[in-house]
């Protein structure tokens, strides 16, 4: 595959990754209708995700990939949610799980034999979490121009992660 198929496609699904959440985000701080069909687009995301590197790791790890990043976007729904709702327990609680399965996704993705690693990935995936965090934040507080320039930095954070990710794979001799 080429090079530059490789940085593409993994560049697509991260940015799909942001752009979904973002549009999650905002439908369930405005109660919009349209809610329930945002959140089904976004889970399409963690199967093409596993597709993206079908070619370079196991059906097993492709089909781990997938659940967890089922659950990290679930979470994350879950925890908007919660905090519309006021929840914070809630709120605090998803959040530890959120962070659990971080760990988890690190974990996987080390073991990939594509040369990532592990404290490596946890890091970029907790940046990813707090920069969610503070743009759903600013977003129920009504912070919109922030929240506006903070979805600036997750977009820029998820390219960095999909380089990462597709200079694994073609460091590895794909």
């Amino acid at each position: 595959m080429c090079e530059c198929k490789i940085y593409d496609e993994m560049r697509i699904v991260w940015l799909k990754h942001v752009w979904w959440t973002r549009e999650v985000i905002l439908a369930i701080a405005a109660g919009a209708p349209w809610t329930n069909e945002s959140v089904a687009k976004l889970l399409e995301n963690p199967a093409e995700m596993a597709a993206v590197f079908a070619p370079f790791t196991s059906h097993q790890n492709q089909t781990q990939m997938i659940d967890l990043f089922k659950t990290h976007l679930s979470l994350g729904g879950d925890i908007v949610t919660a905090a519309k709702a006021g929840d914070t327990a809630r709120v605090s609680n998803l959040q530890t799980q959120w962070h659990q399965n971080a760990d988890q996704i690190a974990h996987l993705m080390a073991g990939f034999g594509l040369g990532y690693d592990e404290a490596e990935v946890r890091k970029m995936m907790y940046t990813h979490l707090q920069l969610t965090t503070d743009e759903a934040t600013q977003v129920l507080g009504g912070k919109y121009a922030q929240a506006i320039a903070t979805f600036d930095r997750v977009q820029n954070e998820a390219l960095m992660m999909a380089d990462y990710f597709a200079c694994g794979i073609i460091n590895s001799g794909y």
